[in-house]
């Protein structure tokens, strides 16, 4: 499999098919999401009344109607664009309401796959990171805990990375075969047998894939941005932003879904080529 052959076909595939953009865009919020929370102010603190009971059960219940649209809509695109992909490289098209209907249909089961990944890393970690904490707790700062660290992250960069890879392909499994998460995730596994050396080019791929969108959307974006600065003398800051917002808004959403359907078409493509092979 040739990793730049593979970023042509992933880049031709989002500019072609504008209808994958959605889905693309979801998909895209959700790789470059998770952010970190800022530092804590050192203002005193501020006496606040607490809120009325009555205005904090429907905001509670709207956050979470919010949250869980969101992640309907996350795994549905995830669908949507493996499903999309696929089309594409038949030179067929997928259209919007193609996209939900089949995204949809194998939701479920990519949720599923998720959550038990989730529980894989997450005991993973626990069981990583359990020896090299007890050794640092016995023994101090000393070349015991340094040894058990190192270990740690001698096993565990190379498990947590297979278990990513193997998620991978079983979601492209369980979309193009029905197959449920723990029958998707049995095969995945035997996919992966022979091919961890796919699985780390498709890795690069999409890493080198999304960074040359996002250099892009930066060569793009910051003349932009020094051209509406330098106008802002003339406008105002007020113009500038009300220019701005209307010429970026649309670059940032087409940028971050062209990084959505390059991180899900990577995979497509390399799982596909080896099963058409």
């Amino acid at each position: 499999m040739d990793i730049i052959a593979t970023i042509q076909e992933a880049l031709r595939i989002g500019r072609a098919h504008k209808s994958l953009w959605l889905f693309g865009l979801w998909v895209g919020f959700g790789t470059l999401g998770g952010g970190g929370r800022g530092g804590d102010s050192a203002q005193a603190p501020v006496a606040v009344a607490p809120p009325e009971p009555g205005i904090v059960l429907p905001l509670a219940f709207i956050g979470l109607a919010v949250i869980i649209g969101l992640v309907i809509l996350k795994f549905v695109s995830t669908g949507a664009l493996i499903e999309g992909v696929k089309r594409a490289r038949r030179n067929a098209s997928l259209t919007v309401r193609e996209g939900f209907r089949e995204g949809w249909a194998h939701c479920g089961v990519l949720f599923r796959i998720a959550v038990l990944y989730f529980v894989a890393n997450l005991v993973s970690v626990v069981l990583l990171a359990g020896p090299a904490v007890l050794a640092g707790r016995l023994f101090g700062d000393g070349p015991t805990h340094f040894i058990a660290v190192a270990l740690a992250v001698i096993v565990g960069v190379p498990w947590l990375v297979t278990l990513y890879l193997w998620r991978a392909f079983a979601e492209r499994i369980a979309v193009f075969e029905n197959r449920q998460a723990m029958d998707a995730i049995r095969k995945a596994r035997l996919f992966l047998h022979g091919r961890v050396r796919l699985g780390l080019k498709l890795l690069v791929a999409s890493f080198l894939g999304v960074l040359f969108i996002g250099v892009t959307g930066l060569a793009i974006g910051v003349p932009v941005v020094a051209l509406l600065v330098a106008s802002s003398a003339l406008w105002g800051v007020i113009g500038a932003v009300a220019l701005g917002v209307p010429t970026l808004l649309p670059v940032f959403f087409i940028v971050i879904a062209l990084i959505g359907i390059m991180t899900s078409s990577v995979w497509t493509i390399g799982y596909l080529t080896q099963v058409e092979s």
